[in-house]
């Protein structure tokens, strides 16, 4: 659930808490391997939002599994700590992440729509940072990255990726292509975008960034590598269903990790004011 945080064993969360009363909760969730302290260096929003009066949860789950039952677990047993210390509203919870944080965060508002009995509240709404939403189409993307074998940190990613998927599905989309439909948020060319459907009705801002020179320069890959292909073909798909409460924001070379280094797939894609204020409109609604 929380990897590279040495030798210990407890899970535990951030919680940030408004001077005045509290409108309303925001749950910030990690990427994959990265510890809440570095997400909380990269960003503002946490600052900004617990200055008006939005109470702010950072949980520590960084990893996870792959049906994702147990990190949903674990976010409502944070929610309903929340709810029955602070007297918050359950319609009042807005969550998001960057990548596995963001692939939680939209995950857990597809399944709590499909099944409410199940899970403790539905979202209020979703922000998502350069999520991974096609299963197929990134396994896809693991084999391109395989067959390139060029930078060998993601090549290394890739095979595990890819390894993981033939285990749990049992093989290629090409084989199992309703497996990976099943388990993708978003599937390109499904009716409804597969999953998608179940966000019909959910408020969503999407950040990706646009960096070709990165892209090909950096790791030799072109636009079908790119998570946001299927972010923009997502929000399309919603589009057309009559969501008119979501959006994308493409930025272009905004990309820059904690350490300095150019990377499309950081937080530094986001702006926390504009955020803030889409996060603002929804609890004011």
């Amino acid at each position: 659930m929380y990897v590279n945080d040495e030798e210990a064993t407890e899970l535990f969360y951030y919680k940030f808490l408004p001077k005045k009363n509290i409108k309303g909760v925001l749950v910030i969730l990690p990427s994959g391997g990265e510890l809440i302290e570095n997400t909380l260096k990269q960003i503002t929003l946490h600052k900004l939002a617990v200055e008006k009066g939005i109470m702010v949860i950072v949980p520590s789950i960084n990893w996870g599994t792959d049906n994702r039952d147990a990190e949903f677990t674990i976010l409502d047993k944070i929610f309903n700590e929340i709810i029955d210390k602070h007297k918050v509203s359950k319609d009042k919870f807005i969550i998001g992440g960057l990548s596995n944080g963001a692939m939680i965060s939209l995950t857990y508002a597809e399944k709590t729509v499909k099944n409410t009995e199940k899970h403790f509240l539905i979202p209020k709404g979703i922000f998502a940072l350069d999520a991974p939403l096609d299963n197929a189409r990134f396994y896809k993307y693991c084999e391109r990255e395989i067959e390139r074998n060029i930078y060998q940190p993601a090549v290394d990613e890739a095979k595990r990726i890819k390894n993981n998927c033939d285990s749990i599905y049992g093989g290629s989309p090409d084989k199992f292509p309703e497996k990976y439909l099943e388990h993708s948020i978003y599937s390109f060319g499904a009716k409804d975008g597969g999953n998608t459907k179940y966000l019909k009705n959910m408020p969503l801002l999407m950040f990706t960034d646009l960096d070709t020179n990165w892209l090909i320069n950096q790791r030799h890959r072109d636009l079908n590598d790119w998570n946001g292909i299927d972010i923009i073909s997502m929000i399309n798909q919603l589009t057309i269903m009559g969501n008119e409460k979501s959006k994308v924001i493409l930025s272009q070379g905004k990309g820059v990790r904690l350490d300095g280094t150019k990377n499309p797939h950081s937080w530094s894609i986001m702006d926390s004011k504009v955020c803030l204020n889409w996060i603002l409109e929804l609890l004011e609604k």
